[in-house]
């Protein structure tokens, strides 16, 4: 993995105002950005660094309201689905619109047993 680094460094513009400079490279571009605080530089900072950790690994961040459960479980579903021609959405609609709760639980002997008792009084 390629280290990206950034810098928070004090500048002082051709005003004479001082402001804080992050100053680093990003998939090969040049970043520098001013700031008015030293605490707004090194959060933008951070945020470069996780950008560049994210694109070296192949993860990103995303804020979601779902849980770590179902974050998981939707991870799995989009594995489960790579190379079908359908999206999640539209295997879950036929889903929704098509299935039906059983009316009463069978076990196979129940299942079995009658049907052969109706098969006999017949």
């Amino acid at each position: 993995m390629k280290k990206t680094k950034f810098h928070v460094c004090r500048f002082i513009n051709r005003s004479g105002a001082v402001s804080w400079r992050v100053d680093g490279n990003l998939h090969g571009i040049r970043i520098r950005k001013n700031f008015k605080t030293r605490e707004e530089a090194a959060a933008e900072k951070s945020i470069f660094e996780l950008k560049a950790a994210q694109a070296d690994s192949g993860l990103r961040f995303a804020a979601t309201f779902l849980t770590d459960d179902q974050l998981r479980e939707a991870e799995s579903l989009f594995r489960r689905l790579q190379g079908n021609p359908r999206s999640l959405s539209s295997y879950l609609d036929y889903a929704l619109a098509n299935y039906r709760d059983p009316i009463r639980e069978y076990s196979v002997g129940d299942a079995a047993g009658e049907y052969l008792s109706k098969k006999t009084t017949k």
